[in-house]
This record gives C-alpha cells, structure tokens and sequence, in this order.
C-alpha cells in the first residue's frame, strides 16, 4: 500500500471518526481571518483535486468529495486563522 501523503507545508486532517458511513461527499463552512486570505484543501495523494475558497470573504462553502475522510489543507497567509464545519446533508434521491 502506497503511503498517502500531503504536499510539504500542507496539514493532514483526519475526519475518519467523524463522518458518517455512505457519504460520497460533504459541505465545508470555511470562515477565515483576514477575509482576503485563502483556504485550499485536497485529498491526500491527489493534489490536482485541490479546492479553495473564500476569495475576498470571511466565509465560503465548498462541496468535497469524501474517499476516505482524511484532507490535505494549506493556508495562504502563515498567521491566517480559519475554521472548517461540516454540513452533513443526506443524498435526497426522488
């Protein structure tokens, strides 16, 4: 098994334990400070599948596919402050 890993300066983030089973994605409140700073987060492994927000905003939400719960995040300001929240929406099939 090949070790998954994020780019150097990117921080894993383990969400394993707290999303529930059968999501094949999720929606991320981010909120960051200052307000023209950026969030970028991917899945480990796969840096082309990066996504960022919050371009010129204190908060965005961004619609991630779930592989197996685990993120690379990089912030683009070193002193930045950010927070991620889940919105957990079941799949409405109809």
């Amino acid at each position: 098994m090949a070790a998954v890993t994020c780019n150097p300066g990117d921080r894993l983030v383990d969400l394993r334990d707290k999303i529930p089973r059968g999501m094949n994605s999720i929606d991320l409140m981010v909120t960051v400070e200052p307000f023209y700073a950026r969030f970028y987060i991917y899945q480990p492994g796969f840096p082309d599948s990066l996504q960022h927000c919050c371009g010129n905003k204190r908060a965005s939400i961004i619609k991630v596919p779930v592989v197996d719960g685990r993120f690379c995040v990089r912030q683009s300001q070193p002193q930045m402050k950010w927070t991620v929240r889940a919105i957990f929406r079941p799949d409405i099939q109809m």
